[in-house]
């Protein structure tokens, strides 16, 4: 019992321990946010350079999911289900309430297993694109209680295809035609208000209201 206790005030300091570092933290960060949101502005070419699929890291990982003499046609809708399976397991999401504006690179991502849903978003369109995929695109969008959610849109076979890394759906779960995957579709039990921008390798796009 002694020894029980013993660890449950351990762990319970240790809890605390973590508190305190991640508030500390949080602090000096929002303290000089002003400083790094400059620093992490991107241009536009940036941010389509970023789903390229050229990285190094994003090559070498879809190549472990493409079958021997992979063809786009046949194959790369098994290899992108098993991609964005890796995606949900391998990688954490994190809901950020810090307020620094910040782009990780597709192998910042994977070195660190952790992002938030624009980041994870990014690291799947670029693993599309690295697969043959010039349709995939990220993203953001308005939700209906005025939160900003990513996600990666594309087309397989004539087939809307949505996919969120951020929470742990099925491949096919948004998968159909596209009215009714856009109706259906909820982060949190929060649906789709509107799209705000989209990116990929060859365009930007922003909505203006």
């Amino acid at each position: 019992m002694l020894l029980i206790i013993s660890n449950q005030v351990m762990y319970m300091e240790s809890t605390q321990s973590y508190k305190d570092e991640y508030e500390l933290a949080k602090y000096l960060l929002e303290k000089y946010a002003d400083i790094i949101n400059e620093r992490e502005t991107r241009t536009i070419g940036e941010i389509k350079e970023l789903v390229s699929g050229k990285e190094l890291s994003v090559q070498a990982l879809v190549e472990e999911f493409k079958k021997e003499n992979y063809d786009f046609g046949e194959n790369y809708q098994e290899a992108l289900k098993l991609v964005f399976d890796f995606i949900k397991k391998e990688i954490t999401y994190v809901d950020s309430d810090i307020n620094i504006n910040y782009w990780l690179t597709p192998k910042e991502v994977l070195e660190s297993k952790i992002a938030d849903d624009e980041d994870m978003s990014v690291l799947l369109c670029s693993c599309a694109k690295a697969l043959g995929d010039e349709k995939a695109e990220v993203i953001i969008a308005e939700l209906d209680n005025l939160k900003t959610h990513a996600f990666v849109i594309t087309e397989i076979k004539g087939k809307f295809l949505l996919l969120d890394p951020a929470q742990k759906h099925s491949f096919e779960e948004y998968f159909g035609e596209k009215p009714q995957v856009l109706k259906n579709y909820n982060f949190q039990k929060q649906q789709i208000k509107r799209f705000l921008y989209r990116f990929n390798y060859n365009k930007y796009e922003q909505f203006l209201e």
